[in-house]
């Protein structure tokens, strides 16, 4: 029961909010087109953003280890958090060089993760399972393609991940605020 109810106050308030959904969600889309032009500038900016991401929690790790120094693991805090600071500012201050690292990460990401879907497909033969063993396979073929590609690949890839990704978020909200704003149609009363 309630999960109807948190449905039902969820397309409620997307209902009132169709409006501000569909303008973020083309937002995103012509972001993300726009990003596809410029895949090298949207590649640095998201580095830096890890970077300072990086940062940012090893800051954290630093303060959670002098605030908790009686704990076993003080030296372990210590230490990651001061990693990650330094992993961060040297991705601040190269970011060229954290796309490499990073790059090579997605490439990784994608080969390991692409095997793993093949050998699950063809292992469990499940009904549908060679769109699974495609989706491995694809998996597979762009983690090898980024990875030969590497260090060129480097200047592109990061932003067009991020870029596609835009697109579709964006695309979703489109369909999300057409689907709220048929529902409000549907629920408004007759015009007499």
């Amino acid at each position: 029961m309630a999960m109807v109810e948190t449905r039902d106050a969820v397309a409620g308030e997307m209902r009132k909010a169709w409006g501000w959904l569909l303008a973020w969600g083309i937002l995103l889309v012509v972001g993300g087109v726009a990003g596809l032009g410029y895949a090298f500038a949207v590649s640095v900016v998201t580095t830096i953003f890890v970077g300072g991401l990086l940062v940012a929690y090893g800051v954290m790790e630093v303060i959670h280890a002098f605030r908790h120094q009686r704990w076993q693991g003080f030296f372990l805090f210590l230490f990651g958090g001061l990693l990650s600071i330094a992993a961060g500012a040297v991705i601040w201050m190269r970011p060229l060089v954290g796309l490499g690292i990073l790059t090579l990460l997605a490439a990784s990401y994608f080969l390991v993760l692409g095997a793993f879907r093949v050998v699950g497909a063809v292992s469990s033969r499940h009904p549908g399972w060679g769109w699974g063993l495609g989706n491995g396979a694809v998996s597979v073929l762009l983690g090898l393609l980024i990875w030969n590609g590497w260090p060129a690949s480097s200047l592109w890839v990061i932003g067009m991940f991020v870029a596609i990704d835009m697109i579709f978020q964006g695309w979703n909200y489109v369909m999300l605020a057409v689907i709220a704003r048929k529902g409000a149609a549907a629920m408004a009363p007759p015009v007499h």
